[in-house]
């Protein structure tokens, strides 16, 4: 991305001649901030990213397996781990994970209790006040 960015902006010197005594300073101004930018991004990684990727490799989930990051749709790619091993991850999830609890949205439990409610209502089985009283406490906000 940064190259892209370096080449557009060499495009734009070459486009706009009227301000072409400034734009070098502009374009070694951008291209500087760009490698600062990239230093500080491959120190951060180096220094915290390690440990994140040493604790990535000891979960479950990745064990005895490889992991490839792909940037820029597969143009440029790194593989960690273990070489030759090409097993999906999919395939051991059900056996190492547990599986998570997920609250409710209210929205979703206020339309499961009216659809509830209106069956129950449908079937006779309370009262057309019994129904409008409930409807409107679940409904009340």
């Amino acid at each position: 991305m940064h190259l892209v960015f370096i080449v557009g902006l060499g495009i734009v010197i070459i486009l706009f001649r009227g301000l072409s005594q400034y734009m070098l300073w502009i374009f070694l101004g951008v291209t500087l901030a760009l490698i600062a930018s990239a230093y500080f991004c491959y120190r951060f990684i180096k220094t915290r990213g390690q440990q994140t990727l040493k604790d990535l490799e000891k979960t479950a989930i990745f064990k005895d397996r490889s992991v490839e990051v792909r940037f820029l749709g597969g143009i440029a790619s790194l593989k960690l781990g273990q070489p030759g091993t090409s097993l999906a991850i999919e395939n051991k999830t059900a056996d190492t994970l547990t599986p998570r609890h997920q609250l409710e949205d209210p929205d979703a439990a206020r339309i499961r209790e009216l659809d509830r409610l209106a069956h129950m209502f449908e079937k006779d089985l309370i009262t057309r006040e019994e129904f409008f009283l409930a409807r409107k406490k679940l409904l009340k906000p």
